[in-house]
């Protein structure tokens, strides 16, 4: 038998609201962490939910994770950070409008940069906050932290209503479809359909495959995906958590496991023939234990080369907006 220990991952979530304790949950179902810190401005609510979740390791559906409130010196020896922090309005109330959450999250974020550079630069930092390409470009622009560690879910959960919208439309599971959203989280994010397929079957031949099927065009498709959000924020009374959890812990799953799986995450891609600066925006990226692999290149049909430069467009106002707060 090894003398040398197991390795185990720890993991820190920073915000314990509707989506912070969303995830704690998917986290520790996944059974793939040892320890899980969280922090929260609300010491109590970090508590609270700790304790909550600590009481039920007492039952043997759960494995012994250590599950407790910390601070920031508690990450010197995490592996991955999801940060779910937002403004907490004071009646409850949740903007839909994902950019409308700058003024208040931007100066959130710096601080909790802040804080975490003072302690580390080693874990991969997963960002859920919004608007979540402003913040990814604010994080690994602004702080000297290394850009391959730097992730937003971005798209991510954008795509995964794609192909389950598209799975109910043609009748085929979800995971028979292959198919990505695209450039910014939020109302401008678009299909990729000329690189999307249903078991290998390309886009353009789906009204042969599925006959009976109306067909739909790009612009349908696009307004159906975004729409999906507000169905959820609207129903749910202003929240959306569930889903994006599960997207985190994915994509941690991911990293933790140097996987090499291929998510439309948000990253600060350098400059090319799309845009002449880094901007912070969603395309399929391997990741792996170091977080960023590869960020893919792509040819893009004409409509996606103009949903991508309004993509673009929007998430360049608030990075220009997010400089002057």
């Amino acid at each position: 038998m090894r003398g040398d220990k197991m390795k185990t991952h720890k993991l820190a979530i920073i915000g314990t609201g509707h989506v912070g304790s969303q995830v704690l949950t998917s986290a520790v179902h996944s059974h793939l962490f040892s320890d899980i810190v969280l922090i929260d401005s609300r010491t109590d609510l970090a508590y609270g939910e700790a304790l909550d979740q600590a009481h039920a390791t007492g039952l043997l559906s759960r494995h012994n994770t250590k599950i407790y409130a910390g601070h920031y010196s508690d990450l010197v020896d995490v592996d991955i950070c999801i940060i779910s922090a937002s403004y907490v309005f004071p009646n409850g109330e949740l903007p839909e409008d994902r950019q409308a959450l700058l003024s208040k999250n931007a100066q959130i974020v710096r601080e909790i940069m802040a804080n975490i550079t003072q302690v580390t630069h080693d874990p991969i930092l997963l960002f859920i906050t919004n608007p979540a390409d402003t913040v990814v470009y604010m994080a690994a622009t602004e702080f000297d932290y290394p850009k391959n560690k730097v992730i937003g879910t971005g798209c991510s959960l954008d795509s995964a209503r794609l192909s389950y919208i598209l799975s109910q439309i043609y009748n085929v599971a979800p995971h028979s479809v292959q198919a990505f959203m695209l450039g910014e989280h939020g109302y401008t994010a678009f299909p990729l359909l000329s690189h999307a397929n249903i078991a290998g079957i390309t886009f353009s031949e789906w009204t042969k495959c599925f006959p009976d099927v109306i067909e739909l065009n790009a612009d349908d498709i696009k307004e159906k995906v975004v729409q999906a959000a507000y169905d959820v924020f609207r129903a749910k009374n202003g929240v959306t958590n569930s889903a994006i959890a599960q997207v985190a812990l994915d994509i941690a799953h991911s990293i933790l496991l140097d996987e090499h799986m291929i998510f439309p995450v948000s990253t600060l891609v350098e400059a090319n023939e799309y845009h002449s600066e880094p901007i912070a925006y969603s395309l399929p990226t391997i990741l792996g234990k170091e977080g960023i692999v590869k960020v893919l290149p792509l040819t893009l049909n004409n409509w996606e080369q103009v949903k991508l430069k309004e993509s673009l467009n929007s998430i360049k106002a608030n990075i220009d907006l997010a400089k002057n707060i």
